[in-house]
């Protein structure tokens, strides 16, 4: 492979790899490295954000404190029915932060959103002298990427073998597809070298002949960690996130759990049970002022059920309140210190601190059992590319 065709291989590889973070980003609610806008509430000064611009996403914990002036993305409650939001703060009181769209006349909290608390902020835009780094127009091919799959997958939903595609979540398949094409074709082009036609293939040497006839094993370990990691991820973010509780803030007790004397406090189980198969861990935390949690770090063998004592404080103001509490799960592939010290930095590191024990417990398993020479295939076809004959059975099916 020439330095031109490495460097354009390397570049389309990038921009397929920054969508299909992008499209993961999106499908965890968590934008990770880039994200983007997809109303017009961030199209004027001074960050001028129009439909479809995207922007680099720093994790709050990277971010440090946050302030008046910082552009977030937030877990709104509220606005547009709830979702990610990206928002910048304009002010902070004691129930939290105030956010308003550049664009936008009033602030979010003049509506129905309640103040922004700092465990709804999922990302900070980065910015340089105080302007936000924009990336024009980003976000629309993700978008595109989007409507194209969601064709596809109804498409081929009369496809023998392909009818739970268009059944499924079509973000969640096309994340898994994506990250299969990917790394196939970074993988195929880096063991192939590249083919330039097929004249060009008939005046190979017979090394070259029968490399086309090889399957990498690299890429199959790839395919095998990504059928691994993907549902080993979905299974700890998918159950996380935030329970809202409203409660009323009254001047004479009442029966009712929600209803509290102001000043005052009430407390309730707050249970975690494993459904799944290995141990989990629950860290359960406030996510909101007004809100104690006496035992943080649940851990429940499969079928169990762990426990922990929540309260919730009224202020002594009258009135309906918001009051959050948090849940992360992660299965327990690490000791349960090292995990609650990952999470206490981000909780996606200690997701990507699990996600990385199962590669290398996978990898070594693989390697020592099935090596890494490549897969040989003897057949009529052997001068054939794989992904010609893989075509070529597509056609008979159809």
């Amino acid at each position: 492979m020439n330095l031109r065709s490495l460097a354009g291989s390397g570049a389309t590889a990038l921009l397929v790899g920054l969508v299909v973070v992008m499209l993961i980003g999106q499908q965890l609610g968590q934008p990770i490295l880039l994200g983007f806008v997809l109303t017009g509430s961030m199209n004027g000064e001074p960050a001028n954000m129009a439909p479809g611009d995207g922007f680099v996403a720093v994790p709050p914990a990277l971010a440090g404190d946050v302030g008046e002036g910082d552009v977030v993305t937030f877990e709104a409650r509220e606005l547009q029915g709830g979702g990610l939001t990206t928002h910048r703060i304009v002010g902070e009181t004691d129930e939290g932060y105030v956010t308003r769209g550049d664009a936008n006349p009033f602030t979010d909290q003049d509506g129905p959103e309640p103040p922004v608390q700092e465990s709804q902020i999922a990302a900070v835009a980065l910015q340089l002298d105080g302007e936000v780094v924009v990336i024009p127009k980003i976000g629309l091919l993700v978008l595109g990427m989007q409507e194209a799959f969601s064709i596809a997958a109804s498409a081929l939903g009369g496809v023998p073998g392909l009818g739970g595609l268009a059944d499924g979540d079509a973000g969640t398949s096309m994340v898994g597809v994506g990250l299969l094409l990917l790394a196939y074709s970074v993988v195929a082009e880096m063991v192939g070298g590249g083919r330039t036609g097929r004249a060009d293939r008939s005046d190979r040497s017979e090394r070259s002949r029968s490399r086309r006839s090889e399957t990498s094993a690299v890429l199959v370990l790839v395919v095998i960690l990504l059928l691994i990691t993907v549902p080993a991820t979905a299974s700890m973010v998918v159950p996380s996130g935030t329970n809202d509780i409203t409660i009323v803030s009254s001047q004479t007790p009442s029966g009712s759990p929600t209803v509290i004397e102001r000043g005052g406090s009430v407390e309730y189980t707050y249970n975690f049970t494993n459904d799944g198969f290995v141990p989990r861990i629950a860290v359960v935390e406030a996510a909101s002022t007004g809100v104690d949690v006496s035992r943080s770090g649940l851990v429940a063998e499969r079928g169990e059920t762990a426990s922990s004592t929540v309260t919730l404080h009224a202020p002594d103001e009258t009135g309906a309140y918001v009051r959050s509490v948090g849940e992360w799960q992660y299965v327990q592939f690490l000791p349960v210190p090292v995990i609650l010290s990952l999470h206490a930095i981000h909780p996606f590191v200690a997701v990507a601190g699990i996600n990385a024990v199962i590669v290398v417990v996978v990898t070594a398993v693989y390697v020592a059992a099935v090596g890494l020479d490549p897969f040989r295939f003897r057949d009529r076809d052997r001068d054939v590319a794989l992904s010609d004959r893989v075509r070529r059975r597509i056609r008979k099916w159809l």
